[in-house]
């Protein structure tokens, strides 16, 4: 039993992240079968395209930018024991208001119109987490639920001002004015469209980590987490907590979404961040909400969506594939966390 228990933790432990990969890619694998397509040739398209050209690399990074943005926000709420499930809504919330705020200061240098912008998208991302956060703490709402619902208010509210506040002069298509020069970020890899967002998002990948790991506020964070009831005997306020937790979360995810229009799309449209806030939670669950491990996940998943289009063209493989393996992820970390609960309560004394 001693044997069993130690493979039951291994597994659960370091070794967990590398199971998950495997299995998803194994239950991809016999999609494209099904699919009459050869695996082999599948994943030998979509790595070689993304890993062994510099063009589709780089396109990874450009993806895994803000991946890595909106999964260390969910890394925040999680380690609080805060379900953040509404980083898309937040997204297009801190877009949305990032782009008003830019357009309104066409005659701003750019070292005032960028850090304003991009502050006010993660700003209105921030406050519409925390609402979600304080409906949790002040009547027990379901922040599950409630997150999932303001998506859909996000999405409505994206669709009305491209379409009316903040639609372009001609009025012909639904998207706004591009940005001005002055608001947007400038590219730093000359061929590519890697943008000066890369060095926000390595900032915020140390400041978390020095958050949940090396300041008091990120122990508060883990002890909400795993008690309430024992934080608030320690004299913690876990209401409190739980609405920072949430509004740091959103915040991150508002500053994704900043960040993606000024760096990539210049512009305010539809399908700007095609469910970059579900890919995100994939992205820290598989991170073992590590914030240094969200950028190496989130290149797999830039890999994953980047490649499905060179497999869509190349070899017909529908692009649901990539949401079938991110679907596997995280169930498969549910299952795991479930499993290391049951690790940690199961000692040697008592097998």
């Amino acid at each position: 039993m001693t044997h069993t228990l130690d493979a039951r933790r291994a597994l659960v432990g370091g070794g967990g992240a590398l199971v998950v990969v495997i299995a998803a890619f194994g239950v991809a694998a016999l999609f494209i079968v099904l699919a009459s397509k050869n695996p082999f040739d599948t994943f030998a398209v979509l790595f070689g395209y993304t890993l062994g050209n510099a063009i589709g690399f780089s396109e990874v990074v450009v993806r895994a930018i803000p991946l890595t943005l909106a999964g260390l926000g969910l890394c925040v709420a999680f380690r609080a024991n805060a379900f953040n499930i509404g980083a898309d809504g937040q997204i297009m919330v801190g877009a949305i208001v990032s782009v008003a705020l830019g357009l309104a200061l066409p005659g701003w240098p750019s070292y005032f119109a960028v850090p304003l912008s991009l502050l006010a998208g993660a700003l209105a991302g921030g406050l519409y987490g925390a609402l979600a956060g304080h409906l949790r703490a002040r009547y027990n709402a379901s922040e599950i639920i409630v997150t999932i619902m303001l998506n859909y208010v996000a999405l409505q509210l994206l669709a009305w001002m491209i379409r009316g506040p903040l639609q372009e002069t001609m009025a012909i298509f639904p998207r706004s004015d591009a940005l001005p020069p002055s608001a947007s970020l400038d590219v730093i890899i000359a061929g590519t469209r890697i943008h000066e967002g890369f060095y926000i998002a390595a900032a915020a990948v140390a400041l978390v980590y020095l958050l949940l790991n090396r300041s008091a506020l990120g122990f508060a964070f883990k002890v909400v987490g795993l008690s309430a009831p024992a934080a608030r005997y320690g004299g913690l306020k876990d209401r409190a907590l739980i609405v920072l937790a949430m509004g740091l979360s959103g915040g991150l995810a508002g500053l994704a979404g900043s960040i993606e229009i000024a760096g990539v799309h210049r512009r305010l449209q539809d399908d700007f961040a095609p469910s970059y806030g579900i890919t995100a939670i994939a992205v820290a669950l598989l991170a073992r909400l590590d914030a240094r491990f969200v950028p190496l996940t989130a290149l797999l998943f830039g890999v994953l969506h980047v490649g499905s289009g060179a497999m869509q063209r190349q070899i017909g493989i529908p692009f649901p594939l990539v949401w079938i393996i991110q679907g596997i992820v995280i169930l498969a970390f549910l299952y795991l966390s479930y499993m290391r609960g049951r690790a940690r309560a199961i000692t040697p004394e008592a097998v």
